[in-house]
């Protein structure tokens, strides 16, 4: 045995002996950042982008189907009230209104027939060369002459307005936003031929993405600015939040509608607004992230003692993620010391030495 090797294990051991003995030098307290817990309002930010759309959309067709002769409207085409927009072939609904026209010509002439047979019978009954029966029936021809005259009025009017439908006019002064159909198309009864922008109120069309809180958006006032350009930014309300998520997107639709504002002209269909809303989503202690750890699998946070200067584990409930920080629900108290810088090197009854993190 090598004559050191003894004194080697002597200096062992009086290290271990000491270090048994004394504890409390076994390690000095671990300097630590804190920061104080507080409560405040929890907000979500949300950074909205979406298009100006009329308030209302008026889609246009013709009464009466048929083949399209012509389509003088185009997209983007401002058309005022009365404006002829298309033209259906007209053929048929000419024709009959010439047998309607005939109809009521000769209906008119059979009840000026009827109403002078009955004048004569009422003469002869007078001077008591007829009898009251044959008078009776002469009022009754002339009523039922006079019926089928409204009847051949009713069907003439008809007629005259099928003719009439064949013609499409604008409803509304706009802008057509939409074309459906093309000439030479054969369309049904009611089906949209075009659509117009009706002017007036103007809305803001967002797509947000789907959250507990979207209800609160209800109400809310919104400022609108253009993407592009130095426009005047412009004061809306949020009308509509859309009952359903859009299967493909994933995303809810809000309408808001723009507030009146004297001497400021609407902002032009299609432009590209955009707008920050911070939405309340109750109170809670917002924390850096580095704060955040794991025990037993669910999030927690060190604490520290003022006291005693030990640091002390506290599940907690975390409320929100953002890209910075972290919201806490509960779990912690009000004023607690919460370790955001050297979390990683705790354990519980670990003291340590605080400093304030900026």
């Amino acid at each position: 045995m090598p004559r050191h090797l003894p004194h080697r294990l002597a200096r062992l051991g009086l290290a271990l002996w000491l270090a048994a003995a004394l504890p409390g030098h076994a390690e000095s307290p671990l300097a630590v950042k804190v920061v104080t817990a507080h409560t405040g309002p929890a907000l979500i930010h949300i950074e909205l982008s979406g298009t100006i759309a009329a308030a209302e959309a008026v889609p246009v067709g013709f009464r009466a189907g048929g083949r399209i002769l012509s389509i003088t409207a185009e997209v983007g085409q401002r058309v005022t009230k009365g404006t002829v927009l298309a033209q259906i072939d007209a053929t048929q609904a000419a024709a009959a209104l010439r047998a309607a026209q005939a109809q009521d010509a000769a209906a008119e002439a059979m009840l000026t027939q009827a109403e002078q047979a009955r004048a004569r019978a009422a003469a002869l009954t007078l001077r008591g060369a007829a009898t009251q029966a044959a008078l009776d029936a002469a009022t009754e021809a002339a009523l039922s002459a006079r019926s089928a005259r409204d009847q051949a009025r009713a069907a003439l009017a008809k007629a005259r307005q099928t003719l009439e439908d064949c013609t499409l006019h604008a409803p509304a002064d706009g802008i057509v936003t939409n074309r459906d159909a093309e000439p030479g198309q054969i369309v049904g009864a009611a089906q949209t031929v075009l659509t117009i922008a009706r002017d007036g109120a103007r809305e803001a069309v967002f797509y947000v993405p789907d959250f507990a809180a979207l209800d609160r958006f209800d109400g809310r006032r919104v400022t609108l600015r253009p993407v592009e350009g130095p426009g005047p930014a412009r004061e809306a309300v949020v009308t509509e939040i859309a009952p359903l998520v859009a299967g493909a997107t994933g995303t809810v639709r809000v309408k808001a509608r723009l507030s009146g504002a004297p001497g400021l002209v609407p902002p032009g269909l299609g432009t590209a607004v955009v707008s920050v809303v911070d939405l309340p989503f109750g109170s809670a202690i917002a924390l850096p992230w580095s704060a955040l750890v794991s025990h037993e699998g669910k999030p927690a946070v060190w604490t520290v003692d003022p006291q005693t200067q030990r640091a002390e584990i506290a599940p907690v409930r975390v409320l929100r993620y953002t890209d910075n920080r972290i919201e806490i629900s509960e779990g912690l108290s009000e004023g607690a010391l919460v370790v955001t810088q050297g979390a990683h090197l705790l354990y519980p009854g670990r003291v340590v030495h605080m400093s304030e993190a900026p």
